[in-house]
């Protein structure tokens, strides 16, 4: 009785996020993006062009070692982007992290925090690239995510960027891998630049 109580509440899930998401794709054929800024000081400011029903809130999460960060939410919360920002000569450092050293970072982060409790064993790399951006990121689907659990998302794909001399790293969480509310996110990610 359990098990079918537990298949038919994945089932209506799926199917709302299904249907939020398509009218989410409809609207935003149909409507134009809005643009946000992230302030940070002397480094500049970080823009991201997101669909206009998205908000962005600034929480810092108590993390002494970040820049600000910021979370863009879609509505309901079907996809929550978490940017931690930093950039070149962040806190007095000389850190000016390559792609090549993104990649390693990530795969670093990937492989400790996420493997171990992933569904999948491996993980492949994948380019982040828009017109003011790049970076590296990867997917993992979390194995012990439920369907009982409020604010949780079953899909993350974690990654860092940089747009000119601000960079960091980011989290895109999801109710789906590669459907909809993942391809928006990562649209939304593509569109990272430093404000000129």
């Amino acid at each position: 009785m359990r098990a079918c109580l537990k298949n038919a509440l994945r089932q209506l899930m799926f199917i709302a996020a299904l249907m939020a998401a398509l009218s989410f794709a409809r609207a935003a054929e149909s409507e134009s993006l809005k643009t946000n800024g992230m302030p940070l000081g002397t480094a500049g400011t970080l823009e991201v062009l997101t669909p206009p029903d998205w908000i962005l809130v600034q929480t810092n999460l108590g993390m002494v070692n970040f820049g600000p960060i910021f979370e863009l939410h879609a509505p309901r919360d079907t996809t929550t982007i978490r940017i931690y920002t930093s950039w070149d000569g962040f806190k007095g450092t000389s850190v000016k992290p390559t792609e090549a050293e993104m990649s390693t970072i990530v795969s670093n982060i990937v492989a400790t925090q996420y493997l171990p409790v992933a569904k999948e064993k491996t993980f492949d790399l994948e380019k982040l690239k828009g017109p003011n951006v790049s970076g590296v990121f990867a997917r993992i689907t979390d194995s012990k995510w439920t369907l009982l659990e409020t604010n949780t998302y079953p899909n993350i794909a974690t990654g860092m960027f940089r747009s000119g001399n601000i960079w960091g790293n980011f989290d895109l969480l999801t109710n789906d891998k590669d459907g909809p509310q993942f391809k928006t996110g990562l649209k939304v990610l593509e569109s990272l630049r430093r404000k000129p």
